[in-house]
């Protein structure tokens, strides 16, 4: 599914399966920031791909 997003570009939807500690550890990051899930997986996983961008 194509749709634009904030920035003006075209963004990109993925579904994940996450085992039930992944899930509620995401579940309190995003109560403590305040955001919505899918910003807090968005932002995680943006920050995860600029620390580690060769990483496999």
């Amino acid at each position: 599914m194509r749709r634009r997003n904030a920035r003006g570009g075209i963004s990109r939807t993925v579904s994940v399966y996450l085992d039930e500690d992944t899930n509620n550890r995401l579940i309190k990051a995003k109560d403590r920031s305040g955001r919505s899930k899918t910003i807090e997986v968005q932002i995680r996983l943006r920050d995860h791909l600029k620390r580690f961008p060769d990483f496999y």
